[in-house]
């Protein structure tokens, strides 16, 4: 039961079944190696969801995924019955049954919705389960590396060795063929830049994670992404770079983006500085209905609506967080107040609960003594911001 978890918390496992790349089947074949007591259980676990799960969904009629979703229940309800060992497949078979009857628009569609709704489930949970309370690499070997400083540097050369924080050369990640999977994860009150093996660079921020390969050898350049980075990425017209959320793909060939993706939050938010992006909501499998930006433009993809507005905004606001500051115009300072809490990891709470709706302008330096911070807010504002300990403050 717990390596069958853990395998569909993998946001890679689906991916390796519907969707397999040469970097994928590297980063299995190696772990199979890696863990060869439970080899032989992971490739019959994969094998039940291949043999359920053959059908070409484009080629049935909305009534035939029905009867097929009716079918891949039934079966698993008699394996079941006939073997208790397999009890935990009827869960997840189950789940696999039910979308090929929601997701009836088109081809490939099973395998998406599996796909995205996996990543989702594992990357979101991952910010919730992991007491992770300083900066870590995770390779995929699972060794985890601290990166010790609040402001972390990783670079990969293009055979994939690591370099970290300007020092450190990690050698044991190094494969002249087959790339590796790599977690990055940075808490609350903690950043990050990363120079990937192509040269894009990233800045990620407080609360995030990123999942990347140490090298890119497939069609496209993906990345998977829970919280908030800005990209800028080195043009490649022949292996657009994707940037995979719990909901939407961000696809480029050469540009400066930032995508702001948290759990916690209502709205995924891709804001573009230069060049061009589209945004695909992942779970639909339509790749040709996306919504492309210009630069200047923020798309606000709305969880509760699931719609996509753009809008014409200041980037300023939404990338200079990158240099250590905070710029905001007529905003709530419930809005800034949550970026603090992220960037400094420490908590707010009011006095009174509308102080929050109090709209501000200005720039703050965040990257500079905390208390100045809250010291200018004061005089912003007009309220107090009442230390109570390391990490909590008062605001009235």
């Amino acid at each position: 039961m717990e390596l069958y978890n853990r395998l569909i918390e993998n946001p890679l496992f689906f991916k390796w079944i519907y969707h397999p790349t040469q970097e994928i089947e590297s980063y299995w074949k190696q772990y199979l190696e890696a863990n060869s007591k439970e080899a032989q259980a992971i490739l019959d676990f994969k094998a039940q969801f291949e043999k359920h799960l053959q059908y070409k969904n484009e080629t049935l009629s909305e009534l035939e995924k029905k009867a097929l979703a009716k079918k891949i229940i039934k079966q698993l309800e008699e394996a079941d019955r006939q073997r208790n060992r397999f009890a935990f497949m009827r869960v997840a078979l189950r789940y696999a049954a039910v979308a090929v009857i929601f997701l009836s628009i088109g081809g490939g569609a099973v395998y998406y919705y599996m796909h995205e709704d996996n990543i989702q489930y594992a990357m979101e949970s991952f910010t919730v389960t992991q007491n992770i309370q300083e900066p870590v690499l995770i390779l995929d070997n699972e060794e985890q590396i601290p990166l010790n400083n609040e402001e972390s540097e990783l670079e990969y050369s293009v055979d994939g060795a690591i370099r970290i924080n300007q020092k450190e050369l990690v050698g044991n990640n190094i494969d002249a063929t087959a790339p590796k999977m790599n977690t990055l994860v940075i808490p609350y009150g903690n950043r990050s830049t990363i120079n990937l093996s192509d040269g894009t660079k990233v800045w990620l921020n407080a609360g995030s994670r990123l999942i990347y390969p140490s090298k890119f050898v497939d069609k496209t350049r993906e990345v998977y992404l829970v919280g908030e980075a800005f990209f800028d990425v080195e043009k490649n017209a022949d292996q657009p770079f994707v940037v995979k959320t719990s909901t939407l793909s961000v696809k480029v060939l050469g540009t400066k983006f930032n995508v702001s993706a948290y759990p916690e939050d209502n709205t995924i938010q891709t804001v573009l500085t230069e060049g061009s992006v589209e945004i695909i909501e992942s779970r639909t499998g339509l790749f040709n209905t996306g919504v492309v930006l210009k630069p200047g433009q923020l798309a606000l993809w709305s969880k509760s609506t699931e719609s996509t507005k753009v809008y014409t905004v200041d980037t300023d606001y939404y990338t200079l967080w990158t240099e250590g500051i905070f710029s905001f115009s007529n905003t709530d300072l419930n809005r800034i107040i949550k970026k603090l809490e992220r960037y400094y990891n420490i908590r707010f709470d009011y006095v009174d609960p509308l102080d929050g709706t109090i709209k501000i302008s200005g720039k703050l330096d965040v990257a500079t003594n905390q208390d100045e911070v809250f010291e200018y807010l004061e005089v912003l504002t007009g309220l107090d911001f009442i230390k109570i300990n390391e990490w909590k403050y008062l605001v009235k």
